[in-house]
């Protein structure tokens, strides 16, 4: 069922694409800031007390809703589950803003890559450099191919119904926007969303860094996960952007302009500058790597309950 319920989502997906922000995404945010104006003291008790309230205010009516649907019919629980795959991953809106930022690199048109990866981003970025603005690109799709499709695909195998679907991205909400909203006074609200996402994420973050491996050059990805995922910037985030440009063979990361200066970043992979030929190249290991979680996610149907 989980199999048949992936593909009919990622095909309705494909036939209906959501335009704009999602509305389960957009939900979650309001919920976190919800829970942040109302239970914010300033410090880690408030957080910690905000955190478990948000999760049970989200968590338990779906908990609920899936066990009534279960009760009355299992097609029910499929198409709930529909509704949230639908609702949560972003594998072909990621790959369709990875395909427009390479078609215009490869146009010549380094303005309007820069423009339209600012937008996906949400980040300004600067448009002079095409061998910036691909980098910069590659790193961003690997993000939200993490992010958006198999750490919650993940989650999804673990946990019954649609929990796995709905903790992961709420969990990630709330660390990235208790981070970013409040005071820098009261950042110690945000210390136990942080750290929980950095538990639920830990073991996702190893299992993408590891599909991407098997689905592209797996010595180099292995080799530069182990060797620059920690000097990274954000070192759990390096596990997913280093394995990538191994798997890729090319380097990413490298200083990039901004603000008419450059920041520095350490370099990522191994090879040559990624540029715009580049993408083209992850836009095929990310499919490669959905193939594979759909192989997964077969097998499960396919072993004994």
């Amino acid at each position: 069922m989980s199999l048949a319920a992936l593909l009919a989502s990622l095909l309705a997906q494909y036939a209906y694409p959501v335009k704009g922000r999602q509305p389960l995404m957009a939900f979650y945010g309001r919920m976190c800031l919800s829970a942040a104006k109302r239970l914010n003291a300033g410090d880690r008790n408030s957080g910690i007390l905000a955190w478990v309230a948000l999760m049970g205010a989200v968590l338990v009516p779906v908990i609920l809703v899936a066990a009534l649907f279960a009760a009355i019919h299992p097609a029910l629980v499929w198409l709930l589950n529909v509704s949230f795959l639908y609702g949560t991953l972003r594998f072909l809106s990621t790959t369709a803003n990875l395909s427009m930022v390479e078609k215009a690199l490869r146009g010549g048109h380094i303005s309007g890559a820069a423009n339209h990866l600012a937008q996906w981003r949400g980040e300004p970025v600067e448009g002079d450099d095409a061998g910036a603005v691909a980098r910069m690109a590659a790193e961003h799709a690997l993000r939200e191919a993490h992010h958006g499709t198999f750490a919650p695909l993940l989650w999804f195998l673990i946990l019954p119904g649609p929990v796995g679907l709905v903790l992961y991205p709420l969990a990630q909400r709330a660390a990235r926007s208790w981070e970013h909203v409040v005071e820098p006074d009261e950042r110690d609200f945000g210390w136990f969303a942080a750290r929980a996402f950095h538990v639920i994420d830990w073991v996702p973050q190893r299992v993408s860094a590891f599909v991407f491996a098997v689905v592209g050059n797996f010595e180099d990805a292995l080799l530069c996960w182990r060797s620059q995922a920690a000097g990274w910037i954000h070192p759990e985030e390096g596990i997913i952007l280093a394995s990538g440009a191994g798997a890729l063979g090319v380097r990413l990361g490298e200083p990039v302009p901004a603000g008419g200066a450059f920041i520095e970043r350490p370099p990522l992979g191994q090879g040559e500058l990624a540029r715009e030929d580049a993408l083209a190249s992850l836009e095929g290991l990310l499919w490669r790597a959905l193939v594979l979680w759909l192989l997964v996610f077969l097998l499960a149907a396919a072993l004994p309950v």
